[in-house]
């Protein structure tokens, strides 16, 4: 009889479960009609890029009400960012229109959110902020190109006002402006299955990575973050006069870009030129000023150099910004241990440890230090 009460027990625990597991569809339709200035491809092109971020903009309203997302206090124009990392729009359906004044496309997209596996991966995205970064960077990039289609969009509706003449003229701007635009959502597109194999701050298969970014740069060759992103690349594969080179056009194309001075100064350092990483992290610091990773890569050249107590600042300020950073723990406890004062290095090692229990460079350092 008891054997028969636990069972029914047990059932009547796990039904909830079950039930709380669904699938959630968002669907979004836009409807483009073709500019006299437009080209069909050009026009479609520019639909489904629409259509695939506002539907992810409907499925971002169900990510915020996660408990995860509320704790994490992540932003605004972030949703968009996580909604891209941790979910798949696709185009269901494409078909054409025609009216008395115009013709166009439709199309419509979709989302499916499975609620059993979504709080996962939207923990694993905000655990990456790399990533996250890079969606986000992504989706405003994405977002500017859609205004920018919008605006030759009204300025191809203005074509009437002009002469014959004048409308010629206007109507070959008008197009090549529109190819320029929508190549760059292309190119968009393209970032992002190149983001598909970022892990933990690189790439785990730049090789594809580097087909996609090299395509993406062929279509739009003034997209500074396509350069950014293949540079990280060539320096995973050890590349590191092309990563810098990279990093010098991402700068020539955008001389406020904090992360390209960043970047390349990680890249210096890597080949142990200390003084061309110390500007370049100067650089990234006086830009944005709460660059945590560029104060804590600035410590360890400086510590590499012999100048522990600029070392120990560098690494006490990254701390500062996020006292949850646990290479900076570990670089600064590094940086005790060279000065002799093994009791702090040791704090400093297991504070690292608490923070990253798999952190293996720490426990030996701990080991190290207590020998």
């Amino acid at each position: 009889m008891l054997k028969k009460a636990l069972f029914l027990l047990l059932v009547f625990i796990l039904i909830p479960c079950i039930s709380h597991a669904e699938i959630k569809t968002y669907i979004h339709t836009v409807k483009q009609s073709f500019g006299g200035s437009q080209s069909p491809d050009d026009a479609r092109v520019g639909a489904i890029a629409k259509a695939k971020r506002e539907v992810l903009e409907k499925a971002g309203t169900y990510l915020e009400s996660l408990t995860i997302v509320r704790e994490s206090v992540v932003e605004k124009d972030e949703i968009i960012a996580l909604a891209a990392g941790v979910l798949k729009a696709e185009i269901v359906s494409q078909k054409n229109f025609s009216t008395e004044d115009t013709f166009g496309i439709i199309v419509k997209a979709k989302v499916d959110v499975d609620t059993s596996i979504l709080e996962e991966r939207v923990r694993k995205l905000l655990q990456d902020r790399s990533l996250l970064e890079k969606y986000k960077e992504n989706q405003k990039h994405e977002k500017k190109l859609l205004a920018r289609i919008k605006e030759l969009e009204r300025e191809n509706q203005r074509l009437k006002t002009l002469t014959p003449k004048e409308q010629k003229q206007k109507k070959e701007i008008l197009k090549n402006q529109f190819r320029k635009a929508t190549q760059g959502l292309t190119a968009s597109e393209l970032m992002n299955k190149a983001l598909d194999s970022w892990r933990n701050g690189k790439y785990t298969d730049p090789d594809k990575a580097l087909e996609y970014l090299n395509e993406a740069i062929s279509l739009d060759s003034n997209y500074d973050d396509a350069y950014i992103n293949r540079g990280i690349a060539w320096h995973v594969t050890g590349n590191y006069d092309r990563a810098i080179s990279d990093y010098n056009k991402a700068i020539e194309l955008n001389p406020g870009y904090a992360l390209a001075y960043y970047n390349r100064g990680y890249a210096w350092h890597v080949t142990g030129n200390y003084d061309r990483a110390m500007s370049d992290f100067n650089k990234a610091i006086e830009l944005n000023p709460g660059y945590v990773d560029a104060y804590n890569n600035r410590g360890y050249a400086w510590h590499v150099t012999g100048n522990y107590d600029r070392a120990m600042s560098d690494f006490n300020k990254a701390i500062e910004l996020n006292p949850r950073y646990a290479q900076a723990y570990n670089n600064r406890g590094i940086t005790w241990a060279d000065k002799g004062n093994y009791d702090r290095a040791i704090l400093d090692y297991s504070k690292a440890i608490e923070l990253n229990p798999r952190y293996a460079q720490a426990y030996y350092n701990r080991a190290i230090a207590y020998k």
